[in-house]
């Protein structure tokens, strides 16, 4: 040979052969690997290891590159932390509807929104007012007494554990948006060790951490599921990431920067704030905002619209019950919200009244009164708690809930499509088929077996010229 000869090509069959095994390792790499979700695809890039660009001196695997697309894995971020949201704020309203006692039908109109349910508080306030007419009719007989005053005693204990039930699930979600942070905290802690792991192995070894980037993708997407950031590569450092929050002033803050920087997040039952600043920090996105969302948003008008409506019973009951105000009351004029709305002190069967004081036997028009404010309309504007009649008002507050668990339920099932279109994208990029990696098998065999054949002709060729020529 001109150029090569056979130590030169036995050189080149042996580096062959070397980088097809390292070629056959990675598709098994790949191929081990087809069922986990945070692994990306490897794929081997050969070059010439010449080292003045004449003639082929052989081949060698310059680099092993994962298969991934930065702004595909971006996009999958965001998308997981809206979907996350609005999971978390869905689930919200859900346990709200099942702390009323009754299911909220779930429409897209909030003015055709109604509930089922035996014990529910419309259910509780007809059953009031049905007794009060009731008692009006035969205002003296003792057993409509005692039924009304049970009836209210229940629409009370209605309206106090629908709030209470309402306020433990707002406690819970406080409970678990401190449980998130939490888990933030642990996610960024990991994920600023594996930026230093990823920068110490990288520069001793001088090939990139694929394993470890891997690994830190996977974090970063759990921590989306928690809370919406940016992330960007270190300018000065490309195998570094740095991750921002938006401040409650609409300014990125910076929370982790390569694995020097990393800030602890703290939460004082209303924002999310950053330990070192004290700035509280506001998301777009991932748990705790759908937790928020749902425990300061309908949750909490629902909560409000309650304690108007307990109010206005209280308020017009006794007006009628008691004119002058100087007498017995049918409500405790205390209890003015769905908390400690309560029969007034001393008020059972065998003393109330159907008509006002030292009126006659006979006389049914207090419990006539009270049956009417049923239907009777209240205006806020003339100083009343609710507008409408009661019943109005409560559906009311029920359609707007339910709007509010319809439109979360509706929202999550669109965010989740979108989720899953673009992991799909993702996938076919990053993801392994099998089929794919069976052919690369396949070639990579190939091309083994061809270079352990010249090894081996290779070899043969210079047993004959060491040792066979020269022979007799």
């Amino acid at each position: 040979m001109a150029e090569n000869g056979l130590y030169d090509v036995l050189r080149m069959g042996i580096s062959s052969l070397r980088a097809q095994s390292r070629a056959i390792e990675t598709v098994g790499r790949n191929m081990a690997n087809v069922n986990n979700p945070t692994y990306s695809r490897q794929r081997v890039i050969f070059g010439d290891v010449s080292p003045t660009g004449g003639a082929s001196v052989g081949v060698d695997i310059i680099e092993v590159q994962q298969v991934r697309d930065v702004l595909l894995d971006r996009q999958v971020v965001r998308e997981k932390s809206g979907a996350a949201a609005l999971e978390a704020e869905t689930a919200a309203y859900e346990r709200g509807e099942a702390a009323l006692g009754e299911t909220i039908s779930s429409v897209s109109d909030p003015s055709v929104a109604s509930t089922t349910g035996g014990n529910s508080l419309n259910n509780a306030m007809a059953g009031f007012f049905g007794a009060a007419r009731q008692l009006s009719v035969d205002p003296t007989n003792s057993t409509q007494k005692q039924m009304f005053v049970q009836t209210a005693k229940t629409m009370t204990e209605r309206f106090q554990f629908s709030n209470d039930r309402l306020a433990e699930v707002q406690a819970d979600l406080t409970d678990q948006v401190s449980n998130d942070v939490d888990k933030a905290n642990l996610l960024l802690s990991t994920i600023s060790e594996l930026n230093l792991m990823i920068a110490t192995q990288e520069s001793e070894t001088g090939t990139k951490a694929l394993t470890l980037r891997d690994q830190r993708q996977a974090r970063v997407e759990d921590l989306a599921q928690v809370m919406d950031f940016k992330s960007t590569t270190l300018p000065d450092a490309a195998n570094q990431i740095q991750i921002t929050a938006t401040s409650a002033t609409g300014v990125d803050t910076v929370i982790l920067s390569g694995g020097t920087t990393l800030e602890t997040l703290t939460f004082d039952g209303d924002a999310v704030r950053v330990a070192s600043s004290d700035t509280a920090l506001t998301f777009a996105g991932g748990s705790i905002k759908g937790h928020l969302t749902a425990r300061d948003g309908a949750l909490q008008t629902l909560r409000n619209s309650l304690n108007q409506l307990a109010r206005q019973m209280v308020t017009a009951v006794n007006a009628v019950y008691n004119p002058s105000g100087t007498g017995q009351n049918f409500f405790d004029p205390a209890g003015t919200d769905a908390s400690s709305i309560e029969l007034a002190s001393g008020l059972t069967g065998l003393n109330v009244r159907a008509s006002v004081a030292g009126g006659a036997a006979g006389d049914g028009s207090v419990a006539q009164a009270i049956s009417e404010l049923d239907i009777q309309a209240f205006s806020s504007s003339s100083g009343d708690a609710i507008d409408g009649t009661m019943g109005e008002s409560y559906s009311a507050a029920i359609s707007l809930f339910s709007y509010s668990l319809s439109q979360s339920r509706m929202r999550h099932e669109n965010q989740t499509g979108v989720l899953n279109a673009v992991r799909g994208q993702r996938e076919s990029m990053s993801g392994v088929s099998l089929d794919e990696e069976a052919a690369e098998l396949m070639k990579f065999q190939r091309a083994y077996q061809a270079s352990a054949r010249v090894i081996s002709i290779i070899d043969s060729m210079l047993d004959t010229v060491v040792n066979g020529m020269g022979r007799g």
